[in-house]
């Protein structure tokens, strides 16, 4: 009886010690940023491209740096045939310009003749039949129709002329427009094949979609695949995973949060909820269940030098929670 009297009392001890103080959550977190620079595979003419070179690792680049290095492909060698094959279009472009526009003055030439020619046999013809002979008046008649049917032809040649102008000099701007096209596609191209930062920050390697390792020098990888990633030093935060069920009781407006870095664990900082993901992703690594996103920003200044993918420990506590009341213990008071 004694000794059932001493667990009760225990119980009661227990129950009322974790009423009257905060509830504990432990979650594992590790150190992001919310700015960074997701290096992805540019889409090539091949339905993979290797990886020539990329950054170390662990390694601090600077905005602007070169990160990543794609194989072109024989791209570069294409660019160069097409950028002379362009400058040579170029010159022929020019060279068809001159050459129908000196068609063109000429054709104009003729037609400005003919119709001198015209209004000349016209008076010719228009002489009175008394001051020539009708020889004479008969022929020039004849001239003045001669003359009406050079100058259709010379109107008839200058349209034509225009026409083979407008036509060929068109077909070769277009000729000289696809390839001048073409030519920034590839130059946009290598662009994307060497990849400078955006931001300033430590590198991280993504890991490989079929083999369990990260992506490395000489691998071959699908156009959109992820790369490496730059995450910007001035802006680090903590990315934390709340289970499902500890989502659905925790208030996390109403929670505090103690961040320690396992790397200096004698070391906290209080921190501070900046967005909770809507929506729950699986975590098929972890267990079968859901977890949603949180993003925690430090309150105090850091103290010691700090690495995105360095593991954190969130402590969070959330305050007068008791515990339900249990039934058995109820029943033996």
């Amino acid at each position: 009886m004694l000794f059932k009297s001493l667990l009760i009392s225990i119980v009661f001890l227990v129950v009322s010690h974790v009423k009257a103080n905060d509830q504990v959550t432990l979650l594992t977190g590790i150190i992001t940023s919310s700015e960074y620079h997701l290096v992805t595979a540019p889409k090539t003419n091949r339905w993979q491209v290797q990886v020539q070179w990329m950054a170390d690792e662990g390694s601090i680049v600077k905005e602007g740096d070169l990160v990543v290095v794609f194989d072109s492909g024989g791209i570069e060698s294409q660019l160069e045939v097409n950028e002379e094959k362009l400058e040579t279009d170029v010159l022929e472009l020019l060279k068809l310009e001159m050459d129908k526009g000196q068609a063109v003055l000429e054709a104009d030439g003729a037609l400005k003749l003919a119709n001198i020619m015209v209004e000349k046999n016209r008076i010719e013809a228009s002489v009175p039949d008394g001051e020539i002979s009708a020889y004479e008046k008969g022929k020039n008649v004849i001239e003045y129709e001669k003359a009406l049917t050079a100058k259709i032809k010379a109107k008839e040649n200058y349209k034509l002329k225009l026409e083979e102008q407008q036509v060929e000099l068109n077909k070769k701007k277009i000729e000289t427009l696809k390839l001048e096209e073409l030519i920034a596609y590839q130059r946009s191209q290598l662009e994307k094949l060497s990849v400078k930062a955006k931001v300033t920050g430590p590198v991280t390697h993504a890991m490989h979609k079929w083999m369990a390792q990260k992506v490395a020098i000489g691998m071959n990888i699908q156009a959109s695949w992820a790369v490496l990633t730059v995450q910007a030093a001035s802006t680090y935060q903590v990315t934390a995973w709340l289970h499902e069920i500890d989502a659905a009781r925790i208030d996390l407006q109403q929670s505090t949060f103690a961040l320690t870095l396992d790397a200096y664990p004698n070391q906290s900082y209080s921190g501070k909820v900046l967005t909770v993901s809507s929506q729950a992703e699986q975590k098929s690594q972890w267990s079968d269940s859901a977890y949603y996103r949180v993003e925690l920003g430090f309150v105090e200044p850091l103290k010691q030098a700090i690495f995105s993918g360095m593991s954190v420990r969130v402590q969070l506590k959330q305050k007068n929670v008791a515990l339900p009341n249990n039934p058995y213990v109820v029943e033996s008071i």
